[in-house]
């Protein structure tokens, strides 16, 4: 082939992966001397984190954190991968060692996420069941689109403190006892509701209700996109349309003959029962300016979906791993969740965020 005859040429690429490196070994010597005088000894002093006469480096620490507790693999899983892959040989002990010593590290940086989620123009909110110690405790999310909180605790009602802004939330009734706060409610959580009662009810005024939210949130994701708020004559028609539908549901639910009272029908005190569809009508009419509230700050979001998707991870990693053996090891997951959770949503590289200063990571967040 001459440079007369070539027409040109195709090429084709392969991406592969190197083969594994053997292990890296650092020797840190500190050399001792006496003085030729007085005979005082003294010895040089290791480097920071060298404490201890054989250990694991930074960038093992950071691989088994990271698959341990963001691709939440089980601890024996954990340590035949890092057996296979990188020669390195672990036992349970050591990665809980390892969990344990970063989550003491980053325990400031943790606290830092949490003081700035409370004081956010806006959070969610959600709360979910956590097995430790074969007992149900509970996992609280408080979280941003760039910051996310867990913590753990004994007890479902435990609230966050110090919590300005808005509060996206379920319509969990503790989230209402928050003082200096205002509510916006979780209108997929409606939307499931309304559809059980329009499938097992055949209740009219909760498909009309289906309509209706789904219309106010499209309207509202278009004003959004095109970054103007909704119209004030649009928010009115379906403020209208709101209380029509209110209306003509309580009206329906009012003339349906009353509920027989649990255990016979003899005299009892408190309220008489009512019907699932009569207690989602007086939700939505009591808090309807909570329900409605993405209409008019074009901050809040039609769902809570955001403290849905932190907390549904959580889960799973009690399908793949069961539940925590102690309530320390569940502290110690919370906060090396909560730091990889939120370099994600910073757009940090995960494993130079393990290998980081806090104090860095704190002033970077801060910054952000």
């Amino acid at each position: 082939m001459t440079a007369a005859t070539t027409t040109g040429h195709v090429a084709r690429q392969v991406f592969d992966l190197p083969e594994p490196r053997p292990l890296i070994v650092t020797e840190h010597r500190a050399h001792g001397c006496r003085c030729t005088a007085c005979g005082t000894q003294t010895r040089a002093a290791f480097p920071d984190g060298v404490t201890a006469p054989v250990q694991y480096g930074q960038r093992i620490a950071a691989f088994v954190l990271y698959l341990l507790h963001y691709q939440l693999l089980p601890e024996k899983r954990l340590a035949r991968l890092m057996a296979d892959l990188f020669g390195v040989t672990l036992v349970a002990a050591s990665i809980a060692r390892i969990s344990r010593d970063y989550a003491r590290r980053y325990a400031g940086f943790t606290d830092a996420v949490r003081d700035l989620v409370a004081a956010a123009a806006l959070k969610h909110m959600d709360e979910t069941g956590f097995r430790i110690g074969g007992k149900t405790q509970w996992l609280h999310i408080a979280s941003t689109i760039r910051l996310t909180f867990y913590r753990v605790s004994p007890k479902r009602g435990s609230l966050l403190a110090n919590v300005t802004g808005i509060v996206v939330h379920d319509h969990w009734k503790p989230y209402y006892t928050m003082t200096g706060v205002r509510h916006a409610l979780c209108n997929a959580h409606h939307l499931r509701e309304l559809k059980a009662l329009v499938e097992i009810e055949q209740e009219d005024w909760a498909r009309r209700m289906q309509r209706l939210l789904r219309r106010a949130c499209h309207a509202s994701n278009l004003a959004r996109e095109r970054g103007v708020p909704l119209k004030p004559g649009l928010i009115a028609v379906f403020d209208r349309w709101y209380d029509t539908i209110l209306a003509d549901g309580l009206a329906f639910h009012e003339a349906q003959p009353a509920l027989a009272r649990a255990g016979g029908t003899g005299k009892r005190r408190g309220r008489p029962p009512r019907r699932v569809g009569h207690n989602l009508l007086l939700r939505l009419s009591i808090r309807k300016t909570d329900v409605l509230r993405f209409l008019t700050d074009p901050r809040v979001p039609f769902s809570n979906n955001l403290a849905e998707r932190d907390g549904r991870m959580m889960k799973l990693r009690q399908k793949i791993s069961g539940g925590f053996r102690s309530m320390d090891g569940a502290m110690e997951f919370a906060v090396i969740r909560s730091l990889l959770s939120t370099a994600r949503k910073q757009g940090w590289d995960i494993l130079q965020t393990l290998n980081a200063k806090p104090d860095r990571l704190i002033a970077d967040l801060r910054a952000a």
